[in-house]
């Protein structure tokens, strides 16, 4: 079973360039915990006690935050294996700030952030490993929030298909880019009777070709 494990995390970028025999040492000398969500259940909640660093081992995940009304947004998807909560238990009050929620069915490795912490201390590799992680998240997070507050929602949905290429779920999509479905569907509409979008037998696409003023 841990060979197995071995062989689905060592791809992680957390472990980026360590070797599988150093990997396999430090998660027999790991208290860790493994569990199972199906999909469409809550892993964490948002203000919940965060003393554990996620490890995504397979499947799909999304973060998400509500508002009093149900109202959701959801922040991004993370399809393991990955890392989640790494940075929070650094915080003073170490509380999740999102919800994490399965997409599809997964298994979740949670490392508790003591032993976290330690492996940081220790092993170079992974410390490096860990704020270039840090780093490349904070950018997103920069274009998110930019995307966010300043682009319309024409941009944004231009700006996702460029970057995922295909929408194959509108009611999906709304609640990424938190906004409601018929806003959405207008915008879709207005794209395809301009010639920008187009409907393919995988999805909505960006028309090849189409011709910049």
């Amino acid at each position: 079973m841990k060979e197995e494990l071995i062989d689905k995390i060592k791809s992680c970028l957390l472990f980026r360039d360590c070797d599988t025999d150093s990997l396999t040492q430090m998660l027999e000398n790991t208290p860790y915990r493994m569990a199972h969500y199906h999909s469409g259940r809550y892993i964490t909640r948002k203000g919940d006690d965060c003393t554990s660093v996620l490890l995504i081992v397979q499947g799909t995940v999304f973060t998400n935050v509500m508002n009093p009304d149900g109202k959701q947004l959801i922040i991004d998807f993370y399809t393991g294996p990955i890392v989640l909560a790494a940075s929070f238990v650094f915080f003073d009050l170490a509380k999740y700030p999102v919800n994490v929620v399965a997409q599809t069915d997964c298994t979740v490795l949670y490392i508790d952030s003591a032993t976290f912490k330690g492996w940081l201390e220790h092993d170079r590799q992974i410390k490096n490993n860990f704020i270039g992680i840090l780093s490349d998240r904070g950018l997103h997070l920069g274009r998110l929030l930019h995307d966010i507050a300043l682009l319309s929602l024409r941009e944004r949905v231009t700006s996702y298909l460029n970057v995922n290429k295909k929408i194959t779920n509108v009611e999906k999509l709304s609640h990424f880019l938190g906004v409601a479905r018929t806003s959405l569907s207008r915008v879709l509409s207005e794209m395809k009777k301009e010639g920008i979008i187009e409907r393919t037998t995988e999805g909505i696409e960006l028309r090849k070709n189409v011709k910049k003023a």
